[in-house]
């Protein structure tokens, strides 16, 4: 099937099928130029959830770059020494980005009871037990993602959201977006970040092309291709194997976020692919949202229609 009609078809189902109403944007491009675009509903510059993880992990090939970050296997109570004496002080920064540190991650630990907390996210998400040695086993961390942002910050010297408008979204031409922090001053690591799709899609082209931008390379080559390489068998949700803070699929790396976000990397076809959606998320405490019942993610269309499409079209 051409990638256009492929596109067509992926649209078709978004706008005709109730089970992807929540779907807000959809953006194909090739070699760097829009073959598909379509917003749906909801703001164009918006929550994208967990794909601020990646971002994140962006932002740590950048500092690997300018020699801010020279050791992913520095204990987290080196780069924060506040948490000496906590379970997460011996955790290292690469178990942190390829979620192995093997801390409790439900109950008091879960994200969202952390985020209910008027302050103290780091020392709760710090003081999870131990239930597997560090390195040996993937479990999805949200809280993991959030200590690995702060330790970044302290290692680069500033908030994370200074250190990508200076060094991420301001070279990539970004300009419209908002990162929100947590009550003790840390952006937010795991989730929340806003973007739009378009910027999403440069993110992509940024990850398809090693980490280099318009000729200039943004990230280190090496930090860049282990980003996107598998070091463990990953998980749900996504259940693919996992990079850093990246999921390894065939043919493709992708960041992924609740209700509905992806942004897909596409080497082989040149083609980055940006699916978002509108959950109409409140935090609250407690957190709610408008999500129908049986919604899908748009993002299983483009599995199903677009990548082959694109694969076949290389």
């Amino acid at each position: 099937m051409p990638v256009p009609d492929a596109c067509r078809l992926v649209d078709q189902a978004i706008r005709g099928q109730s089970a992807y109403a929540q779907t807000s944007h959809f953006r194909v491009e090739v070699d760097g130029q829009a073959v598909f675009d379509r917003h749906y509903r909801g703001p164009r510059v918006a929550d994208v959830f967990s794909v601020t993880k990646s971002v994140v992990a962006t932002l740590a090939g950048i500092a690997v770059a300018e020699g801010r970050l020279d050791d992913l296997d520095l204990p987290v109570g080196r780069a924060l020494p506040s948490l000496a004496g906590t379970p997460a002080a011996g955790q290292t920064l690469r178990q942190l980005l390829t979620m192995t540190r093997g801390a409790e991650t439900e109950g008091p630990f879960e994200i969202d009871e952390v985020m209910a907390r008027p302050d103290g996210w780091l020392e709760r998400i710090a003081a999870a037990p131990q239930l597997d040695p560090p390195g040996s086993r993937f479990r999805y961390d949200n809280g993991g993602a959030h200590l690995f942002g702060a330790a970044l910050s302290a290692l680069v010297g500033m908030p994370l959201s200074a250190y990508a408008e200076a060094r991420l979204f301001g070279p990539l031409g970004i300009g419209e977006w908002h990162w929100p922090r947590d009550p003790d001053g840390y952006d937010y690591g795991a989730g929340h970040l806003r973007l739009a799709a378009a910027d999403l899609a440069k993110l992509g082209r940024l990850w398809l092309d090693g980490g280099r931008w318009r000729g200039r390379q943004l990230l280190d080559p090496g930090f860049a291709a282990e980003m996107a390489t598998a070091h463990n068998r990953g998980g749900p949700p996504e259940d693919h194997p996992y990079g850093y803070l990246l999921w390894v699929a065939p043919g493709r790396v992708f960041a992924a976020g609740w209700a509905g976000q992806l942004v897909a990397a596409v080497p082989a076809a040149r083609a980055v692919v940006v699916v978002t959606g509108d959950p109409r998320f409140d935090p609250g405490p407690p957190p709610t949202d408008q999500l129908a019942p049986g919604w899908r993610p748009a993002g299983e269309l483009v599995t199903e229609h677009l990548l082959p499409a694109l694969l076949a079209a290389r």
